[in-house]
């Protein structure tokens, strides 16, 4: 008998090849990535949580805590402004990125708008930190990728382990925002997609990256969620029927939430970047007005919203309170963003999906108050951000509950689609 032709083993010959070059890139260079990665978040975070005490404490000291928010913004925008960098759209940076990602993350420039992020955050301006850590992790991406370019100059065997700049990008960033809200999947999905697709060939080096940059933070911070829930009772029809209600609500004021935004940066982009700040950031003072007098102590317009969302979840607060808090945390983003700051918008984003679901539960007389707050947080970020899975994912994994998967996806669903009927 003749043996079976050659030509029929080499295609599978081939792919385990090629399996085998893949698992030695996810292994010897996209591993150490998210391992880095998670450990520089940590360190960062720490210096963070270190200077919004010291900041708030120098405030009070010198009894100007309202202003506190308008010096930060000040401060950013003059940063920017004087260091050539301009203004900063990680939108406008994403889309570039996926053209010529060599370009778009420079690592002196996005370590600059990582700082200006430290001072619009630090100082109390309404964004998340999510902002610097994409920011900071696709930099720190890009640097690998030329790191191992030039030493596959040196040595050719390492061209074997080159991977592509985006690829690279990608992943630092899924490692960096894995460690920020200590939810792998969630981190890692966040840096593979874009416009709503999941871009697959970035998909595994994402997860391999925030699985380990998850693993180092964890190590060093602990595994306690971003936001811990008590069990929640088991969950029926009339719970899944107030999901639907809430998330075609959450698409409806995210769609005024663009609407905001788009109207006040248009008013205040004529303002030269060196002063739009200091002009957006008196808005900040009058907004935390009403909170410091009627809410003292509560971070409402101040800040991502993550210590205002475990507040809202330890003591839910009434409708009309809850309504107010929408409404200031909205115009504090809104402002915050057109002036100038630097950040993200993930984290005010729950923080006012959490207020509307208060303010649902609340009007309606409905139970387990802080089941809705988080299925609104969810809903409200998936219509924000034009994404579907990626908020039910966040949720389930930062609050520990599999159970609100179905509720939140109802009303994440719904809320998606409402707010694409504006686009």
């Amino acid at each position: 008998m003749m043996p079976a032709p050659r030509l029929v083993l080499l295609p599978t010959r081939q792919r385990r090849l090629h399996l085998l070059a893949h698992t030695r890139r996810m292994a010897v260079v996209i591993l150490p990535l998210g391992a880095g990665m998670g450990l520089l978040v940590a360190m960062a975070l720490r210096a963070l949580w270190a200077f919004e005490p010291w900041v708030n404490h120098a405030g009070k000291t010198l009894h100007v805590s309202l202003l506190l928010p308008a010096f930060g913004l000040f401060l950013a925008t003059a940063f920017l402004h004087f260091t050539g960098i301009g203004e900063v759209s990680l939108l406008k940076d994403l889309a570039l990125a996926k053209q010529n990602p060599t370009q778009v993350f420079p690592f002196w420039v996005s370590l600059g708008k990582v700082v200006a992020c430290g001072l619009t955050i630090g100082f109390g301006g309404s964004l998340g930190v999510e902002g610097p850590g994409k920011w900071f992790g696709a930099a720190v991406g890009l640097q690998a990728h030329r790191a191992l370019t030039f030493l596959s100059g040196l040595w050719a065997p390492l061209r074997r382990l080159k991977v592509p700049p985006l690829v690279m990008i990608r992943a630092g960033a899924g490692a960096a925002l894995a460690a920020v809200f200590r939810a792998p999947l969630s981190g890692a999905l966040m840096a593979a997609e874009s416009h709503g697709r999941v871009d697959s060939v970035s998909l595994v080096p994402c997860l391999v990256a925030a699985a380990s940059g998850y693993v180092t933070f964890a190590s060093t911070n602990g595994l306690k969620p971003l936001l811990p829930m008590p069990g929640l009772p088991p969950l029926g029809g009339w719970e899944i029927a107030s999901a639907l209600g809430l998330g075609l609500l959450a698409g409806l004021v995210a769609n005024l939430f663009q609407w905001a935004l788009s109207t006040v940066h248009r008013h205040l982009r004529r303002v030269p970047l060196l002063w739009r700040g200091l002009a957006a950031g008196l808005g900040l003072v009058l907004l935390a007005l009403p909170a410091h007098v009627f809410w003292p102590g509560l971070p409402v317009t101040q800040g991502g919203g993550l210590e205002f969302i475990t507040r809202l979840l330890a003591d839910p607060a009434p409708a009309p309170w809850a309504l107010a808090f929408l409404a200031l945390k909205l115009l504090a983003t809104a402002l915050t963003l057109a002036g100038g700051g630097v950040g993200g918008l993930w984290l005010p984003s729950l923080a006012m999906g959490a207020s509307l679901g208060a303010a649902f539960a609340g009007a309606f007389g409905l139970a387990h108050p802080g089941y809705l707050l988080v299925v609104g947080a969810a809903a409200f970020t998936g219509a924000t951000h034009h994404t579907l899975l990626v908020p039910v994912v966040f949720l389930a994994e930062t609050t520990a509950q599999a159970s609100l998967v179905v509720p939140a996806l109802v009303a994440t669903t719904l809320s998606f689609l409402v707010s694409r009927t504006r686009d």
